[in-house]
């Protein structure tokens, strides 16, 4: 079965920030842009690989809107894989999937009109 087939939730397109906070095992310098995402997950691209089921605490800046006052979707995660993209540039070097685990109501539906938006 394809990847897009056992998704639960359908992904778009977006390149949005994302702040890491810092935890166990997440490395201090780590950046993360999505490449897409869903309100089950996203795709992103890091400076660093990660460790499977390695668990993020992330804030999501939704661009759009008011640009002085972006939206912002607090969101719990977990590295389902990451690949080595060794042709890419040191920013986007790799790509880490990630399943959202926790995400509160509001958020979640902040984050679906959001996506419905785009």
């Amino acid at each position: 079965m394809a990847d897009d087939e056992k998704r639960r939730h359908h992904r778009f397109m977006a390149l949005l920030e994302i702040r890491v906070r810092p935890g166990e095992g997440v490395p201090e310098d780590l950046q993360l842009m999505t490449k897409d995402i869903g309100t089950g997950g996203a795709r992103c691209f890091s400076n660093r690989s990660l460790p499977r089921d390695l668990g993020l605490k992330l804030t999501l800046s939704l661009v759009g809107g008011d640009p002085r006052s972006p939206a912002m979707v607090e969101v719990e995660a977990k590295v389902l894989r990451t690949f080595n993209k060794t042709s890419a540039i040191e920013a986007r070097r790799f790509e880490v999937a990630l399943e959202f685990t926790r995400m509160e109501p509001a958020d979640r539906a902040r984050l679906q009109s959001y996506l419905n938006g785009l």
